[in-house]
Formats: C-alpha cells, structure tokens, sequence
C-alpha cells in the first residue's frame, strides 16, 4: 500500500497536464507523499512484531465472538 502510494503520487504528477493542474490537487498530492506514506510505516513495522499481532488477533476474534452470544 505505501509503494501504491509513494509511486502512485509521483506518476500522477508527471502525467497529468499543466494545463488542468490546479494548485489544490498539487498540495492533496503533496500531502499524500510526504505525510501519509511515513506516518504509515511505523504501523506497518508494528505488525511484523509476532506479539501485536497475536494481540489483534485476540482482539478481533474477541469482537467476533461477542457479536454472536
């Protein structure tokens, strides 16, 4: 997802006319490549760790659970 991102912003902004670029989608396009891709990877690194993800999975089958009862 963050590679999709990352490249993802770069290949818009070369490809899309200057003609029809406007100034808004230049700053959303530059928000997305400089703050959501860096602020996804410490999540990312979270869920190598073996404990997180046991405890996710906890928490989801325990939100699963309770659903039925």
């Amino acid at each position: 997802m963050v590679v999709v991102i990352f490249f993802g912003t770069l290949i818009s902004m070369y490809l899309q006319p200057p003609s029809s670029y406007s100034q808004d989608v230049n700053k959303s396009i530059a928000l997305f490549y400089t703050l959501v891709t860096p602020l996804l990877n410490p999540l990312i690194y979270t869920l190598r760790n073996k404990e997180v993800k046991g405890a996710l999975r906890r928490l989801v089958r325990g939100t699963t659970g309770s659903r039925g009862s």
